[in-house]
């Protein structure tokens, strides 16, 4: 509580002082390893012993005997856990303090939604040298640009910001968390409407490359510090579509811009539309574009204010729901295969700039201090009341340690439907980490038209 009051006191200092905000001192930087870790997270655990310290996440784990490397499916290692508690409507009151508020929304609105809390396991880990780079990065790491948050200098393969200064610091933190450089990831998307009905609204692979994490590399070759690479196996409609999409790190320079490949058209066109609060008609409208993977984009349209720190149950580590066919439920996910853990998360809230336009009058995001991800999300009307709120569930590959690419659900809590993106629990579903960037040659708009069906 006395950190979370102190990181509060803090943000509001410095909100005051302007967008000019420059890297930690050598002194602050000093704490990395020390009591933070070289990531930026406690070290310690927290007063009560429900949260463990850092020792090290999955490098101390047993990989389970039925592991097969390269397959791209990953069982359980906690199979063996029991819940320690069962949160429901009926005892929510008393974990209040530890909930957050669009959880307590789907408890109270959705009869039978059920959190299940298993014992905290701080799994992350990272490659030495991305830590190395970290610990760097803190006093060469800084926000440049017009617009505060347009962009980040100073940094490269690392997590730029291991002790954030405002909320703008910590979402580049999050868009710029370890993924490794490179994952294949093939995945369904499934919106399920107010009754209850399924609709298999994709089937897709996508080839996530991070060149920011390009551990033969300096900088960065361009502005872009992350390319997806997709393509369609499904719904028989969009079969043979494909997209090219390329992620700025200098958004005053160069657009987020995705690129699309349609067989019945055989070309490829720009699609300026992917941003903002764009909907996303290809699932339901559930999800705008800013907020795949809990937010990406520009941060032009609202003020990023860090709140502090906060202790809440969040999904983490579900291995269980990665391997589950059985995952989405007619109202919810199904409560059995998600599991809830004790974390502590920065809290940014993100509120809409004075005569600019968007779905959202504000929004507050939950990143976890271990992988700075996004595990948490809620989203406000304008006239303030509840309208959206997610979670991601995830799990951290134990044989090449990393954010695993995330499972995001998303509820929309006035038309009463959800959506869960990715579902993996088919055989053809799969997650496989790659240690090396691929050739970036490969990944154009004229290989975009060349791997189109024709």
């Amino acid at each position: 509580m006395k950190r979370a009051m102190l990181m509060a006191t803090l943000t509001t200092a410095l909100c005051a002082s302007g967008h000019a905000l420059a890297a930690v001192s050598a002194e602050e930087a000093k704490e990395l390893g020390q009591k933070l870790t070289e990531f930026g997270a406690e070290k310690a655990g927290n007063a009560d012993g429900s949260i463990p310290a850092y020792t090290g996440g999955v490098k101390d784990l047993a990989i389970p005997a039925d592991f097969k490397p390269g397959s791209g499916h990953y069982p359980d290692p906690f199979k063996d856990d029991k819940p320690i508690a069962s949160i429901t409507k009926a005892n929510a009151a008393q974990y209040a303090d530890n909930l957050m508020p669009g959880t307590k929304a789907l408890l109270d609105r959705l009869p039978g939604f059920r959190m299940d809390v298993y014992k905290t396991r701080r799994t992350m880990a990272y490659p030495d040298w991305v830590l190395k780079n970290t610990v760097a990065c803190a006093q060469t790491a800084k926000l440049a640009g017009k617009v505060k948050g347009d962009s980040v200098e100073g940094a490269f393969a690392c997590i730029p910001f291991p002790i954030p200064k405002d909320g703008y610091e910590v979402m580049w933190n999050q868009n710029l968390r370890y993924q490794g450089p490179r994952t294949d990831f093939r995945f369904r998307t499934i919106l399920i409407d107010e009754s209850g009905h399924k609709t298999l609204m994709g089937d897709n692979e996508t080839q996530f490359i991070y060149q920011y994490y390009d551990r033969n590399g300096s900088k960065l070759p361009d502005n872009f510090f992350r390319t997806g690479f997709t393509r369609f196996y499904g719904p028989p409609a969009n079969v043979g579509m494909l997209t090219l999409a390329k992620y700025t790190i200098n958004a005053g320079e160069d657009d987020d811009t995705t690129w699309i490949y349609m067989p019945g058209q055989r070309r490829v066109r720009v699609a300026p539309e992917y941003k903002y609060d764009t909907p996303m008609a290809q699932i339901g409208g559930t999800l705008l574009f800013d907020e795949i993977g809990g937010f990406q984009g520009r941060m032009d349209r609202f003020d990023f204010k860090l709140v502090g720190k906060k202790e809440v149950y969040v999904p983490y580590n579900n291995y269980r729901a990665y391997n589950s066919s059985n995952l989405a439920g007619d109202k919810f996910t199904n409560p059995d295969d998600v599991r809830w853990e004790k974390h502590r998360v920065w809290v940014v809230e993100a509120t809409l700039k004075p005569g600019v336009r968007n779905i959202y009058s504000h929004r507050t995001y939950y990143i976890d201090e271990d992988t700075w991800l996004i595990v948490g999300y809620d989203a406000y009307d304008q006239s303030n009341a509840l309208y959206r709120t997610g979670y991601t569930l995830d799990i951290v590959p134990y044989d090449k340690p990393r954010v695993g690419q995330p499972n995001a659900v998303m509820y929309d809590l006035t038309k009463g439907n959800y959506s869960v993106t990715a579902d993996t629990g088919t055989p053809s579903q799969h997650m496989i980490p790659y240690d090396e960037v691929p050739n970036l040659g490969n990944y154009n708009t004229q290989a975009l038209l060349n791997a189109g069906v024709r």
